[in-house]
């Protein structure tokens, strides 16, 4: 991971793009006009099989064409974000000379249509803009309708792999974020609970290393985002694992991701992800699925430095009375984390890590934090014994 800029800096150079959010039922069409407005004429939409078998997909697609846009599809064809589907979306972009982009899917769909809307105007391939503040020009329109729980339509992130190195990357701007995110409940995913129980326990993750980042007391608003999303996300995720027919329940759960997602515009990220972006590295495993036996091990490790405000998420989310003192507010705090990763995703296995991945992974993330203008407050050593006790 490298960039001329750290986050904060990048942050301050690019400004925060605006998003306008739309949160109701039958939002996906009901937006055409909108994007007329804006000057929207040739429409890509990017997703993947199952999302476009769906029959409130095509109906939103009518809806567009009915309203005057031409409306072209890619589909994905990879499992996961891969350069050669953003090579080939952008393909199809440029063929059809489109000029508005809308995604309808998962992370990856979100990441390959962000880095669809970056290289049209960036002159480079999409594999040169790793790092930090490395996207120069800003991108047409772009709009998100999520199907999950996933903090990626608001988050200045995108990581993608590349068939040819074989490995994945990471763009970290503001530049790539979608101008229009749209939760609406009759584009949720119903027949997935793993994607719904890996998006939100990634969001949650997210949140709350947001909430305890080192530039909190600067952004109190953002601080307030990442608040807002953990109590939409910790109180009701167990609520929707039962009962993911409830349109009420996903639209709240999926708030609560867009919520994290736009903390993480001025707050950045923590230890969490960015382990587990080196271990997504080493071994191609999903980021939320891992995350919270990771944010458990951190969350401990920061107790000598963050305890009071981990107690202070503990009382506003009633994890425990208010009368209790802070180191016992913040460890019910820590072991609720572990209780609704465990309960939501109780299957998943860490891969089998060798003493010398461990160190190196750990190297790696005090590396990364470092380039991102944190200043790493867990030792090495620390960052081994979390990884080996996973």
């Amino acid at each position: 991971m490298s960039g001329k800029l750290n986050f904060v800096k990048s942050t301050l150079k690019d400004g925060v793009t605006p998003q306008t959010l739309y949160i109701d039922k039958g939002a996906a069409g009901a937006i055409a006009g909108d994007l007329k407005e804006r000057g929207s004429k040739r429409v890509l939409f990017i997703s993947n099989k199952t999302i476009f078998d769906y029959r409130s997909v095509e109906n939103v697609i009518n809806k567009y064409n009915e309203a005057g846009l031409r409306t072209f599809k890619y589909q994905r064809r990879n499992i996961v974000a891969d350069t050669r589907d953003i090579d080939a979306a952008l393909s199809t972009y440029k063929e059809y000379n489109c000029d508005t982009i809308v995604v309808i899917g998962n992370r990856y769909d979100i990441a390959v249509a962000k880095m669809v809307a970056v290289c049209n105007t960036n002159p480079d391939k999409a594999t040169s803009y790793e790092g930090i503040g490395n996207i120069k020009y800003d991108i047409k329109t772009l709009v998100a309708i999520e199907v999950d729980n996933t903090p990626a339509a608001s988050m200045p992130e995108c990581s993608f792999y590349d068939h040819e190195s074989g490995r994945w990357y990471t763009c970290f701007s503001q530049i790539m974020l979608p101008h229009i995110v749209v939760i609406d409940s009759d584009m949720m995913m119903r027949n997935n609970s793993d994607m719904a129980s890996f998006s939100a326990l990634n969001a949650l993750c997210v949140a709350i290393e947001a909430y305890l980042s080192p530039w909190a007391a600067n952004y109190p608003d953002y601080k307030a985002d990442a608040a807002v999303a953990i109590y939409k996300v910790f109180g009701r995720l167990n609520n929707l694992m039962a009962d993911k027919v409830d349109g009420y329940l996903q639209t709240k759960v999926a708030t609560g991701g867009f919520y994290a997602g736009l903390s993480t515009t001025r707050l950045g990220f923590g230890y969490t992800y960015f382990i587990m972006h080196h271990m997504q590295l080493k071994y191609n495993c999903d980021y939320g699925a891992g995350m919270g036996r990771i944010l458990v091990g951190v969350l401990r490790e920061l107790m000598e430095f963050y305890a009071e405000d981990i107690a202070e998420l503990a009382r506003s989310q009633h994890f425990c009375t208010t009368s209790l003192d802070t180191v016992s507010a913040a460890q019910s705090f820590i072991e609720s984390v572990g209780d609704i990763y465990k309960k939501n995703m109780p299957d998943y296995q860490v891969p089998m890590m060798t003493p010398e991945d461990c160190q190196k992974i750990a190297e790696d993330t005090r590396r990364s934090l470092a380039e991102f203008g944190y200043l790493p407050r867990i030792t090495t050593d620390r960052l081994v014994n979390i990884l080996r006790t996973l």
